[in-house]
């Protein structure tokens, strides 16, 4: 996995502050809208900043829940 690209059909992607704990889901889709789909992953922590106490460089959480017609239900939790 190195771009949004690569995430878009089998990943969800999290969002996590380490300092108020707060866990949001990211869109994929939005991502690429906004940054292109060869936007690599690895640029992407320092770019995200938390809504809740405005601190950057939230954690990135990448989730396996397989393709769209087999999707798994999963719901990150702490």
């Amino acid at each position: 996995m190195h771009s949004l690209n690569d995430l878009l059909e089998s990943f969800h992607l999290y969002a996590e502050c380490e300092r108020c704990q707060r866990s949001i889901q990211l869109s994929i889709e939005k991502l690429i809208a906004r940054l292109g789909s060869d936007f690599p992953v690895a640029n992407l922590r320092p770019r995200l900043r938390c809504t809740d106490c405005n601190v950057r460089g939230q954690d990135i959480r990448i989730v396996f829940v397989g393709p769209r017609d087999k999707r798994m239900v999963f719901k990150y939790r702490r």
